[in-house]
């Protein structure tokens, strides 16, 4: 008789995470809250890859050695194109979406900040707010998305 004895283990989330709804480009709102902020966020090449998401998201990071701090600005979206098959189809491609979280469909983009800075979220927000070409901007808290383990990398 052999015994089956399982862990259970949850993630802490213990960071900022901050919605923006945006009309900017990925590489313009990093390049502004770059500015806006002090810091250099940078694009990675590779993205943000989940397999079982079968595709790639927008990723841009940056680690601040004097406050030990970390940014990253992740898409929410990643519009692609597939190509039918059907031989019956009138349009050959066909646009679709993708959700990193798929319960925030109406972000755009996550910012999330772990460990200090010099900022308050209010002062974060606000910041972001007032950015030309952010819509609007808000406190998410992590605990309570159901898929809060994509923001874990």
């Amino acid at each position: 008789m052999t015994k089956v004895l399982s862990l259970g283990f949850e993630f802490e989330h213990d960071y900022t995470l901050i919605a923006i709804n945006s009309t900017l480009e990925d590489y313009r709102l990093a390049y502004l809250l770059n500015r806006e902020f002090n810091i250099r966020l940078k694009c990675q090449p590779e993205g943000l890859s989940f397999k079982d998401k079968n595709c790639t998201f927008t990723f841009f990071d940056y680690e601040c050695s004097s406050s030990f701090s970390s940014w990253s600005l992740l898409a929410n979206k990643l519009i692609y194109t597939s190509v039918s098959i059907n031989a019956n189809d009138l349009f050959k491609e066909e646009s679709k979406i993708n959700y990193l979280i798929n319960e925030k469909k109406e972000i755009d983009y996550f910012l999330k900040i772990n460990g200090e800075t010099e900022f308050d979220e209010f002062q974060l927000i606000k910041k972001i707010k007032s950015i030309k070409g952010v819509i609007t901007s808000f406190n998410v808290i992590p605990q309570t998305l159901k898929s809060k383990d994509y923001l874990i990398f």
